[in-house]
């Protein structure tokens, strides 16, 4: 009977060995097809380059239709966004302020620039405004960018006038203590992550529209561009040179974030933006963010999904004009 389990082991093991073998085989033979049949998207990305804290950053900006000395909005995306999640919202906040959007290190046409750290992120946000001479900026942080404007924030109050964390609490801590920490990092996603499987996967997934458009589709609504054009715009800077890289790499590690008591500590003033549909951030922790940012300035958009910025941008806009209003007011709103 040992001899029959050793055996059944012995088989089992080997079984698992070549199909292993066979799928790291296949995924280097795809990555290499690839190389060999490359997709290009033909996308127009308006904006420039700026060189912010030593990073080659791409920057769009919406000058003010009608000026009105109203600080300047700065925008930061999340976690594998580009500043086109702010295209369709931009212009309707541009009525009375320059609007300026920039791509994460590591994202969109940003140069792919390790390390992809909060710190990092912190010091190109710095970088940034000092390069477009901005003084005192109100940042919206979207989702994980809420992370990396409250970190400004943090270290340095006087940069900023305020902060609005949309759809993001800047924090990558879960459960019932906050405590553990959120995505990457794990054993497991760090093998499925590595080359060749990791790059094979996710190349497979931005060469064809279908699987960006359904996913678009789901965190946003109907309200979303998912037309060829647009799905290109999503697919265009991971399809460019390194951007599956950057991707996995970012990936790899724990999500960016401050802790619950690092929050506690911003002083500037603070808004929170959530939306009822939103699976990742919905109303309740929204409240409880505003609580540990000291604010009663809450917006909740019912109905809406985490990319409402993008499929209802006259909503997300209403919603956020009055809080851009009481933030520049320069009075923190506290409970």
């Amino acid at each position: 009977m040992r001899r029959r389990v050793l055996r059944w082991l012995r088989r089992t093991g080997i079984a698992l060995v070549v199909v292993v073998l066979v799928v790291l085989s296949l995924a280097g033979l795809y990555l290499a097809w690839d190389d060999l049949a490359p997709v290009h998207v033909s996308t127009t990305v308006p904006g420039y380059t700026v060189d912010a804290a030593g990073v080659a950053t791409h920057v769009e900006h919406w000058p003010a239709v009608h000026p009105s000395g109203q600080p300047p909005l700065v925008l930061v995306p999340g976690f594998a966004e580009s500043t086109y999640v702010f295209s369709r919202l931009a212009p309707r906040l541009a009525a009375d302020r320059d609007v300026y959007a920039y791509d994460v290190r590591g994202y969109g046409f940003t140069a792919h620039q390790e390390p992809y750290t909060l710190a990092s992120d912190t010091d190109q946000l710095a970088g940034l405004l000092a390069a477009l001479h901005l003084t005192r900026p109100i940042v919206v942080g979207h989702s994980l960018g809420a992370a990396i404007a409250l970190s400004l924030a943090l270290r340095d109050p006087g940069a900023v006038t305020g902060v609005v964390a949309a759809n993001g609490d800047g924090t990558p801590y879960f459960g019932n203590d906050r405590t553990a920490a959120g995505g990457g990092g794990g054993v497991l996603r760090s093998l499925v992550t590595l080359p060749p499987l990791g790059p094979a996967v996710v190349t497979g997934v931005v060469r064809h529209r279908d699987p960006i458009r359904n996913l678009v589709a789901s965190q946003c609504g109907p309200g979303c561009p998912t037309d060829d054009r647009a799905v290109d715009r999503w697919r265009a800077p991971f399809l460019a040179p390194g951007g599956v890289t950057a991707l996995l790499a970012i990936g790899r590690q724990p999500l960016i974030g401050l802790t619950d008591d690092q929050e506690r500590q911003v002083r500037v003033p603070t808004a929170v933006i959530s939306s009822s549909e939103d699976t990742s951030f919905d109303h309740t922790q929204a409240v409880a963010t505003a609580a540990r940012l000291h604010t009663t300035l809450v917006a909740d958009l019912p109905g809406a999904r985490h990319l409402a910025l993008l499929g209802e941008p006259d909503r997300f806009a209403a919603a956020l004009r009055p809080q851009l209003t009481e933030l520049a007011s320069g009075v923190n709103p506290q409970r």
